[in-house]
């Protein structure tokens, strides 16, 4: 089952780096996305080594390498993730100033591990290996105490949303923090008296944990609910689309010339997920040009019968006389306008017409028949 997990987080994170790595290709000078690209890269780079070279043990000592192979980009990974934070609530020089600091302090903790590890007098050494998981566990607990104050900082500047996804992400920031805080001083306890109280550790790891899944939670919360809302939106639009076909069908046929030429003839067009958002566009502008169109017929036909007549009726009606009988110099008169006039109200008002209109046809055709 581990590997299982282990396969997942890699193609996540390699799945990840792609996306932002085109994306960084396109805007080398996005700060933001670069740490974003740095984090993942990183991350990727020490779950890989993990897997590779093994996991190494503070109780058996070893193997001091393995630690520092996948500590090392590990904390990488954590650094760029407070640029991430930094590079997007500060200046661009200011966010350049601190990030060399803390590299700086970065590579300081990588030296610390890498001298320990070359100074260990066997691959397997229990005091060397304390330094490692020190080093390692304070310059990640004040990172991510950095990142929870960075989070916050830019929970204040950002829209609703966001904000409380960054919160919930300092909250986990914050916890993760202090859980490193409390391993480095096991890590010190232990090199001190050869002891360690596996339950305190099995509650700091349960917490870290707890902490590392606020985080995820925190910074995938806003992007999930954008996605949402744009698949919400999509669906409302290619429901409306289709609902407009019987309408805009018995339209185009009798105005032909009206239609929009398509901007892309790909054989993808029909495919992407924006088109979706033009074809529903382009019906709904096509639609009413038709009835700006059929509308002097539809008002002479009105004269002429009851008042109670359906507008879908009058519009059937109108439609099955010859185009060129269409007495189009005559002034036009709106059809199926809302009362509110937004967007979202007239596509359901003609909507609505489309669907009677459908049914007038049902029941013109069988009265024919």
């Amino acid at each position: 089952m581990s590997w299982l997990i282990s396969a997942a987080l890699i193609s996540c994170l390699l799945g990840g780096l792609i996306w932002k790595g085109y994306q960084l290709s396109r805007q080398p000078w996005n700060l933001p996305l670069q740490g974003i690209v740095g984090f993942l890269a990183f991350a990727l780079i020490g779950r890989i080594l993990r897997d590779v070279v093994g996991d190494a043990s503070l109780v058996r000592g070893g193997p001091v390498w393995s630690a520092v192979a996948w500590h090392a980009p590990t904390s990488a990974a954590v650094l760029s993730l407070l640029f991430f934070f930094d590079a997007a609530t500060l200046s661009r020089k200011v966010a350049t100033r601190r990030t060399r600091r803390n590299l700086l302090v970065l590579l300081a903790a990588e030296a610390v591990m890498i001298g320990a590890a070359a100074l260990a007098p066997a691959p397997m050494s229990v005091p060397h290996m304390s330094v490692i998981y020190f080093a390692a566990n304070t310059f990640m607990g004040c990172a991510l105490a950095a990142c929870a104050v960075s989070a916050l900082r830019y929970a204040r500047q950002a829209e609703r949303r966001l904000a409380l996804g960054l919160r919930v992400a300092a909250v986990g920031f914050a916890l993760t923090a202090v859980t490193s805080g409390i391993f480095a001083a096991i890590d010190v306890e232990y090199w001190l008296t050869g002891t360690l109280f596996m339950n305190i550790i099995a509650v700091n790891g349960t917490l870290s944990f707890s902490g590392i899944v606020a985080i995820v939670i925190g910074l995938l919360y806003p992007a999930a609910r954008m996605r949402l809302t744009a698949i919400r939106i999509w669906w409302r639009q290619r429901s409306a689309y289709h609902a407009l076909g019987p309408l805009w069908t018995a339209l185009h046929h009798a105005f032909p010339e009206d239609e929009f030429l398509r901007a892309s003839t790909t054989p993808w067009d029909s495919l992407r997920v924006w088109d979706v958002h033009r074809r529903y566009y382009r019906r709904m502008i096509e639609c009413r040009d038709g009835l700006v169109r059929i509308s002097p017929q539809v008002a002479e036909l009105r004269k002429r019968r009851a008042a109670t007549t359906p507008l879908a009726d009058l519009i059937n009606e109108a439609l099955q006389t010859a185009p060129a009988d269409h007495p189009e110099q005559r002034r036009a008169i709106p059809l199926a306008i809302p009362e509110v006039n937004s967007p979202r109200d007239e596509v359901d008002e003609l909507v609505a017409l489309s669907r009677n209109y459908a049914r007038s046809q049902l029941t013109s055709a069988g009265r024919t028949s």
